[in-house]
């Protein structure tokens, strides 16, 4: 079962998990807001109204699947969005984990559990801890992050308690193609496929260019989820990560350059975080050490399949 399978992480995994698992009977919940994006995955999974905020309907929909795996990907994912609605962003990723993980212990406390956390859960760094490894004390900075460290505690309580088989990430950064706008790739790409459309004037609105993140494609990051289920340890944070960060600037950059169009680049004030972090690069020995994933697709081909998407969205 994958909870939250309409959004990015959630379809990507459907589809992945389609083509590995021919046969398997995936679920899918989504909100009843999102149901025309399950069309997208008709024929791979069973979808399953769920908002993870109701406890019941998250209950009894567990109780009538029995799974054997769940990814746990119902999410709110915004940081800039947290900022806006702090409250909400907790209830849905503390309380709502507890939901599922409560209905999980009562129905299936034999199945195993991934629960997604962020390095956000990190917080600001010094440059000379980096790269981040999974022992660095978590000092989240916003109200997102906040959420994650929270979730987590969340999760390692119920497998530590009631010894359920709950495996543990704080993914990093990660983009790809389906990726919504509210995330710097997809809304540099997106406004460069406008502006060969003719659609907007050819100026790139931008936050701050001089921070450095390290990224993943999204399909790098869900067959990490999966690996870490099958091979793994419970309870164990793993780190989701390049091991190497890139400036926001060549992220820019280089989709610039996947265009024939002439643009310019503008600083947009509402685009600048509160609360941002100079610099992001993790450590994923402990992922590459102890199971089998690596690195499948490097930045630039993601990047190139971003804006071909957003070229087919905007067309």
């Amino acid at each position: 079962m994958i909870t939250g399978v309409t959004g990015f992480a959630g379809a990507h995994l459907a589809n992945m998990l389609a083509v590995e698992l021919p046969g398997a009977e995936l679920y899918g919940g989504f909100k009843p807001s999102s149901q025309g994006s399950l069309k997208e995955l008709s024929g791979k999974v069973e979808g399953i109204p769920l908002d993870v905020l109701d406890k019941e309907q998250v209950e009894q929909s567990l109780k009538g699947i029995s799974p054997d795996i769940i990814y746990h990907f119902a999410a709110f994912v915004s940081v800039a969005r947290s900022f806006e609605n702090p409250a909400l962003t907790f209830q849905t990723n503390a309380v709502g984990t507890i939901n599922l993980l409560e209905a999980a212990k009562n129905c299936c406390r034999s199945a195993k559990i991934i629960v997604p956390g962020s390095a956000e859960a990190y917080g600001r760094i010094d440059p000379n801890d980096m790269p981040i490894t999974e022992l660095q004390p978590l000092c989240a900075r916003n109200p997102y992050g906040l959420s994650k460290v929270s979730q987590e505690m969340v999760a390692q309580y119920y497998q530590e308690t009631f010894g359920m088989q709950i495996y543990l990430t704080r993914s990093f950064h990660y983009t790809g193609p389906g990726q919504p706008t509210g995330f710097v790739c997809s809304d540099f790409a997106k406004q460069i496929a406008e502006i060969e459309r003719g659609m907007k004037e050819p100026v790139i609105s931008v936050g701050n260019l001089k921070a450095k993140r390290d990224f993943l494609d999204i399909r790098d990051v869900v067959r990490a989820y999966w690996i870490i289920v099958q091979e793994g340890r419970p309870g164990v944070v793993y780190n989701v990560c390049s091991g190497k960060s890139v400036a926001i600037e060549e992220v820019l950059d280089t989709l610039v350059s996947m265009s024939h169009t002439r643009i310019s680049v503008k600083e947009d004030p509402t685009k600048i975080r509160p609360v941002d972090v100079p610099d992001f690069v993790g450590d994923n020995s402990r992922l590459v050490r102890e199971t089998s994933w690596r690195q499948r697709i490097a930045l630039a081909d993601s990047l190139r399949d971003v804006i071909e998407f957003w070229r087919g969205k905007v067309a």
